[in-house]
């Protein structure tokens, strides 16, 4: 896996990867499936979807709702979030990304903490 980010930070944790949301910032960030050797991702799908610890959804990205674009032969999933989408990520909680290949193969991309970080500018 490799990327670029705008409006989150990612740091490792063992497994898990805790994500950093800056409420009320845009979200854009892209994750190239197969880092180095990309994975053609022609005709697969995609979901982010993080939850509170009560299991409340907090943010929900997909390839259905405009959230996660895929350049298939990159191997390249691409995740944006408007300001008003990152400003109600309120509270911890954990997310995951799920891909589903055009052979209907399930795999999780990539999982962890879900930290929101406070705006300082209004």
């Amino acid at each position: 896996m490799s990327g670029t980010t705008s409006g989150v930070a990612f740091s490792a944790s063992g497994e898990d990867v805790t994500m950093q949301v800056f409420r009320g910032k845009t979200l854009s960030f892209e994750i190239i499936w197969g880092g180095d050797s990309p994975v053609d991702l022609t005709g697969a799908s995609a979901v982010l979807q993080a939850r509170d610890r009560e299991g409340a959804l907090l943010l929900d990205l997909s390839t259905g709702n405009g959230g996660i674009a895929i350049d298939g032969p990159a191997g390249r999933l691409v995740f944006s979030a408007p300001p008003s989408d990152t400003a109600s990520v309120s509270s911890p909680g954990v997310y995951e990304v799920e891909l589903t290949t055009a052979a209907g193969a399930v795999h999780r991309v990539i999982s962890g903490l879900l930290v929101p970080v406070e705006e300082v500018v209004r």
